[in-house]
């Protein structure tokens, strides 16, 4: 009788103990890393526009913060010289033209009198040659007149893209070389973000389910576009380009955050027991201490990839597994 009777007290404080215990599923309890890097939202083009052919500004109708279309006349050149030139071309064409047609006549007339021996064999290959050159006279003349054409159109700069005109360079009156800057036109387009990622966090951008932009208070969803392969030499990063999922302004600057693929222990949930760094989970009815060797005192610990997401942690009265009860040792 008396046996039986220690028996029941000795199970005492431990089903007392059991029952203090509560659990929590480890998908509960495991949170991800948070990385956050410096990024802008730069626009996809931005161009120093100027213009093919020199000449002195007639008009420069654009200004500042000015929304532009594709297409739009940004700067026109005066153009008086290129349309002399045009039509000097013209002129040059149209006389060649009738060259050539009085070159044709001649010679369907020395044809004729080629057959009835009136002409020689020599002389009517003379008139023959004489219709070639005009025809390659002709050509020639075409194509001058094309390319005072194309210089013609060149003294009007048109956007090469919807944009903003970021910057003018030059004024009406100026004097301008070809291919000196005249505007700076952005793209309005959907801007790119782009971020300086370390090379240690690259793989945690890979792995990232969701990118946002937090910057001026707003919260841009993001969609990673690519990643550069070259490493920056002095800082040892990456540069990485996002598509943000919705309307921004370009030149905005902020933060891209994002969470990493690997789950972690709370290091609250981390206990040393003989040396060992581990966390305590329910086995049965029974708590079992489970080993992380990769736990740092007061520092997230990565989950084992083997461990379920529903595995049961000791939450409540973790603290006190092991431990003698209070008034035990009387």
């Amino acid at each position: 009788m008396s046996f039986r009777f220690l028996a029941v007290c000795a199970l005492l404080p431990w089903s007392a103990q059991a029952a203090e215990l509560t659990t929590r599923p480890l998908s509960e309890l495991a949170v991800y890393a948070v990385y956050r890097v410096n990024a802008t939202a730069n626009p996809v083009d931005e161009a120093q526009l100027g213009l093919a052919v020199p000449g002195r500004i007639e008009a420069l109708p654009v200004r500042v913060g000015e929304t532009v279309r594709r297409g739009s006349a940004l700067v026109t050149l005066d153009a008086r010289e290129y349309r002399i030139e045009r039509d000097r071309a013209k002129a040059q064409v149209d006389l060649v033209a009738s060259q050539l047609r009085l070159a044709e006549t001649q010679l369907a007339q020395n044809r004729a009198l080629a057959q009835r021996d009136f002409l020689s064999t020599d002389a009517l290959r003379v008139k023959e040659t004489e219709l070639a050159v005009r025809k390659n006279e002709l050509a020639a003349t075409r194509q001058g007149l094309a390319a005072a054409e194309l210089a013609l159109s060149r003294t009007t700069l048109v956007a090469p893209f919807d944009g903003v005109v970021r910057s003018r360079l030059a004024s009406v009156g100026d004097y301008v070389s070809p291919g000196a800057p005249v505007v700076v036109l952005a793209a309005s387009a959907t801007p790119e973000v782009r971020a300086s990622v370390p090379v240690s966090q690259i793989a945690s951008v890979r792995a990232a389910k969701a990118w946002v932009l937090d910057a001026a208070g707003l919260t841009v969803p993001l969609a990673l576009k690519r990643i550069s392969p070259l490493v920056d030499r002095a800082a040892q990063a990456q540069d990485v380009v996002f598509a943000p999922t919705q309307a921004m302004p370009v030149g905005l600057a902020g933060e891209v955050r994002w969470e990493g693929g690997q789950p972690m222990l709370p290091p609250a949930y981390v206990q040393k027991r003989d040396g060992v760094f581990g966390v305590y989970v329910m086995r049965g009815d029974a708590p079992e201490f489970r080993p992380l060797p990769e736990a740092q005192q007061g520092r997230p610990v990565p989950v084992p990839a083997d461990w379920p997401t529903d595995l049961a942690v000791v939450d409540e009265g973790r603290f006190q597994i092991g431990l003698a009860p209070a008034g035990a040792a009387q």
